[in-house]
């Protein structure tokens, strides 16, 4: 008995009681599972490097770490300190990721994190610029709560000037990533887009040199009218169907996939937009043609073609249905 007690009470003092204490013992059990004939090895730093964090991300209090990451973005900028950039970058890096947690974005706004996100879209690092709204997308990507405090903070009218006046590429694609975000299948956020003439900077941003805010910006006009059939008819006030197929008319690139898209999707089952787009100047149906004939055979363009063949189809219906009546 007493051989047997004096196992249980060295067992016993061998329990951890801190968190330290508790990462050895994992080591020690875990180098003893490894090697169950006795021959003890050391834990490979990898192995160690993992479990300790893992253990500290289990002591770690998500909504305390995002409030010292807010204290750090509301720094003013320090000449003294030559680091604090990049600590506002590994902050909002940070908090990208805890408010891919829906709870969590709900938990950034309660603490006071929409004014503090506000001020760093005018920071003088682009880097700390595009972060910020690449935190402020993934707050408001599918939750309603984040959603509409965003646009009480008045933040979309903010992203939109961005898009428009902003020098850095990357920040110009991450604030239409932002609004993209918050205004699909979101129609009060759609009115506060329309009324803030969104469409128009969309618009400006399809006639960047930037390819990637081009796709962004096409793909986005699509999403929009497939909501809203509605916002076709602005389309064609704005002059948005010139512009769509004077690019598709420039030397052929990946990105006219996406610009075809959004014209048959303006197009389709929308007698006005099919008007205009017979108009003499626009030449739309011989590009179609010679679009078509182009991408024959290409299999990287097939869905490029279809969409060309989809809107040909459409406007020459249109044109029988005209010599029918």
């Amino acid at each position: 008995m007493s051989a047997s007690g004096g196992g249980d009470d060295q067992r016993e003092s061998r329990i951890p009681n801190n968190m330290q204490g508790l990462v050895q013992f994992c080591i020690e059990q875990g180098t003893a599972c490894d090697n169950p004939d006795g021959v003890v090895s050391g834990m490979s730093a990898e192995r160690r490097e993992w479990l300790e964090s893992a253990l500290d991300n289990m002591s770690t209090n998500p909504v305390s770490r995002m409030k010292e990451a807010l204290v750090k973005l509301n720094q003013p900028d320090d000449e003294d300190n030559e680091n604090l950039t990049d600590e506002k970058i590994a902050a909002l890096e940070e908090m990208i990721e805890w408010c891919e947690n829906i709870d969590l974005a709900i938990d950034f706004h309660k603490i006071g994190g929409y004014e503090v996100l506000a001020k760093q879209f005018e920071n003088s690092e682009a880097e700390v610029r595009w972060n910020s709204l690449e935190l402020l997308g993934v707050l408001v990507q599918n939750n309603p709560y984040c959603q509409e405090a965003a646009l009480k903070h008045e933040l979309l009218p903010l992203v939109l000037g961005i898009i428009d006046n902003d020098s850095n590429a990357t920040v110009r694609i991450k604030a239409l990533y932002a609004i993209s975000c918050l205004c699909r299948d979101v129609p009060d956020a759609q009115k506060v887009f329309v009324d803030n003439d969104g469409f128009s900077v969309v618009m400006r941003a399809m006639q960047s040199d930037v390819e990637k805010l081009k796709i962004k910006a096409a793909f986005m006009l699509s999403c929009l009218c497939n909501d809203n059939p509605e916002y076709k008819d602005i389309m064609c006030n704005i002059g948005m169907i010139d512009q769509l197929v004077g690019h598709l008319q420039e030397e052929h690139s990946s990105y006219h996939e996406h610009l075809m898209s959004a014209l048959l999707t303006i197009v389709r089952d929308h007698p006005r937009a099919c008007e205009e787009c017979h108009r003499h100047e626009l030449n739309l149906i011989s590009t179609l043609n010679d679009r078509i004939e182009f991408l024959k055979g290409k299999e990287e363009f097939q869905e490029e073609r279809e969409y060309a063949t989809e809107l040909l189809n459409i406007l020459q219906d249109q044109d029988s249905s005209d010599v029918a009546r």
